[in-house]
């Protein structure tokens, strides 16, 4: 088998799976088993309806996560007219339906950019 077969068939598999196998990304976690043997050992119990659940629930606390970070943006920024009035600059040049996902990157971008300009939050 040549090598660009041997790429297609992994490619295959991985889109089945909705897994990509990477050589050091499958290295961490074999030295993370190896070093932690009974944490894998503990994981191995489970079944798989609660590895799912539990993977679930990272995403939930995750999205509540990023949530209440993009809640802190809008606060703060509603407490600053400066800075609000250039977030919504800036957004006004997305996509409506884009906006909403972007606003917790561009009110950190702006929030940033005055804190440097005022001189404070200056990394050392």
């Amino acid at each position: 088998m040549s090598l660009d077969d041997a790429l297609k068939k992994k490619r295959q598999a991985d889109q089945k799976t909705g897994i990509n196998h990477r050589p050091e990304i499958d290295a961490k976690i074999d030295n993370f088993i190896a070093e932690n043997l009974e944490v894998y050992q503990k994981l191995q119990e489970y079944t798989k309806e609660e590895l799912v659940r539990k993977r679930i629930l990272d995403m939930v606390n995750d999205n509540e996560r990023r949530q209440g970070y993009s809640a802190e943006m809008r606060e703060y920024a509603d407490q600053h007219p400066e800075i609000k009035t250039e977030i919504d600059r800036r957004l006004k040049r997305l996509p409506e339906d884009q906006r909403e996902r972007a606003y917790a990157r561009v009110a950190n971008n702006v929030i940033s950019q005055h804190s440097i300009r005022k001189g404070a939050g200056v990394a050392a």
